[in-house]
Order: structure tokens, then C-alpha cells, then sequence
């Protein structure tokens, strides 16, 4: 292995893709841990990449990716093993002498939350915390990029869905979030710091429709439905049970409005605006039209 003192984890994921780009730009070297040869050789193109496989499931397994690691960058895809996953992360982390784990999290991360997925985050940050390691919460709202799901429908049928109601929320662009993720990283300074990361605007999914009508020069319309309606969306669409009581949960979360706050972090942290939602439709617009 070469030198490296830094550790992604969900190299190979959307977020994860955006920040190796980031890193491979800045020319940082580090150690991304993978699964299996195939996704090893998605690293193969990057000569500031070296690869470990290990899993999340198997603690020990992680032993040798962590040898020498000083940070690790934290994320795994989401799943209903994905706090049982994280702690064994933490502790193997922990054990091996990691100094300082950056972790993506999620807005409004809450022990007591209503929401399954803010109380994972929060029980694993919680865990971080009591074993006294530097860290950083990176805690983004709704990703943009969520909403290329629906690419199809809007491609085809004009329409897009939700039950959130004419709340406003401010998602943010995964390229934001990596861009803070790769600066957290690499610099010093952001040791036991929690980075609430949002977009520029707080815009309703009503109003995502009109500026998609508008980038995408036909009609685009958004469907609010009810958390039942939601729930024979996602049951007739295949979504795994829980995934289906989640996601419900996060909607109900966003229609009380507790995802509307626009916070400063991308700009504070990267020294650029955030991504608009405009921006996020025009460069994303293939998959939409």
C-alpha cells in the first residue's frame, strides 16, 4: 500500500463518486475501501487511489484497510443494517488507532427523532462522541439529485410525486456535499465541528416542477399525495418494507417543515455559493427530458 493517512468509505456511491472526483482534482492521495474486485477496478483509473476490500459486516475484515489511517470518511448505503454496519466501522476505526472520523450524516440527526433514519445517525455520531475521537457531522437535507428517481415519469408522463405538501425544503446538490467532505478532509481546523449542509434556497416541490418546466421547456407537474397514496406508491413500486415506514417517515418529516432552514455551510467551509436548484436541473437534464 502507499502512504496514505486517509480512508474513504462509499467510494464507489453517488456521494462517494462526487468526492473521490474532488480528492483525484486536489491531487490527494487515499485509500478507498471496497467490497469486492469489481469495484476495485472502478479505483484502477485514479493514481492517487489505492484500494482495500474489507466489509462492514466483518469487523475484522477492516483490520488491514485501517492499518496506518489517521481520518476516514464515513458513509454507507442506506439500509435497515446501516447503524449495525456504521458502529462496526467505529469501533474497528477505534481500535486501530483512527484519529478523526468525518461522517455523512443527515439534517435534524436526533436521538429521539420520529424519523428511523436521524436516529441511526444520532446513535452512531453518539458512539463517535463516548470513544473520544475527533470528529465531524456532515449533516445534508434532501439531495437534488433524489429527485432523478423520477426521471422517468418526468421524462415520459410529465410528473413527479411526493407527500410533503406545499412545505418548502432546502435540498442541497451531492456536489456541495462533496465539496465540503473533500475540504473537511484535507485541512485542518474542522475537528469537532457539525456542518449543516443546505442548498442556497428553500423552494417548495410545487416550485421544483416550475423550474423544471421551465429548464426542460415542457410542462412538469408535482403530484402531493397522502402518506397512504405514498405508501401504495412505494408497496406497488417494489420498496423494500423498510425503506417503505422510512421514507414515509422522512416525507411526514419534511411536511412539517423542520427541512426548510438555509444554512451557510457550503459557502463557509468551500468559499462557493451552493448549487441552485435551477443549476442542478440544467446539468442534470438528460435525465429528465
Amino acid at each position: 500500500m502507499k502512504q496514505t493517512n486517509l480512508l474513504i468509505t462509499g467510494a464507489t456511491g453517488s456521494v462517494g463518486t462526487q468526492l473521490v472526483k474532488e480528492l483525484v482534482n486536489m491531487n490527494v492521495s487515499f485509500r478507498a475501501l471496497v467490497r469486492n474486485n469489481d469495484q476495485k477496478d472502478l479505483m484502477a483509473n485514479w493514481p492517487q487511489a489505492e484500494t482495500a476490500i474489507g466489509d462492514l459486516s466483518d469487523p475484522d475484515s477492516l483490520a488491514h484497510a485501517l492499518r496506518g489511517i489517521e481520518k476516514a470518511f464515513l458513509l454507507t448505503n442506506s439500509s435497515e443494517h446501516s447503524e449495525e454496519l456504521q458502529l462496526n466501522f467505529v469501533n474497528a476505526a477505534y481500535k486501530a488507532g483512527v484519529k478523526h472520523i468525518v461522517k455523512l450524516s443527515q439534517l435534524a440527526a436526533e436521538e429521539t427523532s420520529p424519523v428511523r433514519f436521524l436516529r441511526y445517525h444520532a446513535a452512531v455520531e453518539k458512539r463517535i462522541k463516548e470513544l473520544g475521537m475527533d470528529y465531524t457531522f456532515l449533516r445534508p437535507n434532501l439531495f437534488m439529485q433524489g429527485l432523478i428517481a423520477f426521471g422517468h415519469s418526468i421524462k415520459y408522463e410529465g410528473k413527479f410525486y411526493g407527500s410533503l405538501g406545499n412545505a418548502a425544503v432546502s435540498a442541497v446538490d451531492i456536489r456541495d456535499i462533496a465539496g465540503v467532505a473533500a475540504k473537511v478532509l484535507t485541512e485542518p481546523g474542522h475537528e469537532n465541528k457539525i456542518y449543516n449542509i443546505t442548498g442556497q434556497e428553500s423552494i417548495t416541490h410545487f416550485q421544483m416542477a416550475e423550474i423544471f418546466s421551465r429548464v426542460l421547456n415542457t410542462k412538469v407537474t408535482y403530484i402531493d399525495l397522502n402518506s397512504d397514496q405514498m405508501q401504495e406508491a412505494l408497496t406497488a413500486a417494489r420498496f423494500p418494507e423498510w425503506q417503505i415506514g422510512g421514507l414515509i417517515e422522512d416525507y411526514a418529516h419534511y411536511a412539517r417543515g423542520e427541512a426548510s432552514e438555509i444554512f451557510s455551510s457550503v459557502q463557509d467551509v468551500t468559499g462557493s455559493l451552493p448549487v441552485s436548484f435551477e443549476q442542478f436541473v440544467h446539468d442534470y437534464q438528460k435525465f429528465f427530458k
